[in-house]
């Protein structure tokens, strides 16, 4: 009778290891893991607004070609997949920051007929012609914009980006120019299997906040009000909770990003990056496609 009961010990013994063996959870390292190629195939896009002009105190208020490395650093220390940049001098200083950038980005700046000072767009090179981006100049109101329309995998369906910069004393003008950006990019992304994802990113000098209602830089806060009520019918602003980008308490810099084929993630103000007398930081995005 004694082996019978030891038999039958043993048996629920084995029976209870088999049990926990099938449903126990899988590690921690390899659930990380896939949570990592998960997010991989969605596509993480990871993009930079900056202003990197100086403040009007100084003599020379466009981008400096000596902050030019720093301002590579902050870039590449940061990886974006991509960068909008305001208040370069023109294309020559484009190319430097290319070669501080290691050649890593591929770069364009708009047409500058008209203006002594551009916006230019940085696209990460993937080393691949069929993900290479294809550049162009918007015209909007009486001032130019870069764009830039690529890939970030072939899987996935492509952006455009346009790398703005709005008016900064007439609202009105800012008016013209967000329309016609809005315009211009809603355009762009097409539907169905042939549709793609726009971003507008820049400095718009947009004054819409309920806390500084008044300021020398806005004529007009009804222009404002209503261009950033238009840019929100078609896009979501997607750095809204980032906070001020500018060193004198201004939100003037944003990222506006498609409605509803992505998940907003990280929005952060890079305080502390801008350099000598810059005065604008950095925003940092980061959406999920």
């Amino acid at each position: 009778m004694r082996w019978v009961l030891k038999i039958l010990v043993a048996t629920l013994f084995v029976l209870m290891l088999l049990i926990a063996f099938v449903f126990a959870p899988a590690p921690v390292g390899k659930e990380s893991n896939q949570v990592n190629r998960s997010a991989e195939s969605g596509g993480r896009f990871r993009l930079i607004t900056w202003n990197i002009g100086n403040g009007d105190l100084e003599s020379e208020t466009r981008a400096h070609a000596e902050d030019l490395p720093a301002v590579a650093e902050v870039i590449l220390n940061n990886d974006p997949d991509a960068v909008a940049l305001q208040e370069l001098t023109g294309d020559d200083q484009l190319k430097l920051l290319l070669t501080h950038l290691k050649n890593r980005y591929r770069g364009y700046v708009c047409n500058g007929a008209d203006t002594d000072r551009v916006a230019a767009v940085l696209i990460k090179d993937r080393r691949a012609e069929d993900l290479a981006p294809r550049f162009e100049s918007v015209p909007a109101g009486d001032k130019f914009a870069a764009a830039a329309t690529f890939r970030l995998n072939k899987q996935l369906p492509e952006i455009v980006l346009v790398s703005a910069h709005a008016d900064a004393f007439r609202a009105s003008r800012r008016r013209v120019f967000a329309a016609d950006l809005v315009d211009w990019a809603r355009r762009q992304k097409g539907d169905g299997k042939n549709g793609k994802i726009a971003f507008i990113a820049g400095d718009l000098n947009l004054e819409v906040s309920t806390r500084n209602r008044t300021n020398l830089f806005t004529n007009d806060a009804r222009h404002d009000s209503e261009t950033y009520a238009y840019l929100l019918k078609y896009f979501r602003d997607v750095g809204r909770d980032a906070g001020e980008t500018s060193v004198n308490d201004r939100r003037i810099d944003y990222v506006f990003g498609p409605m509803g084929s992505s998940s907003a993630g990280r929005a952060e103000v890079l305080r502390g990056s801008a350099i000598g007398r810059m005065d604008h930081w950095p925003l940092l995005v980061e959406i999920t496609l």
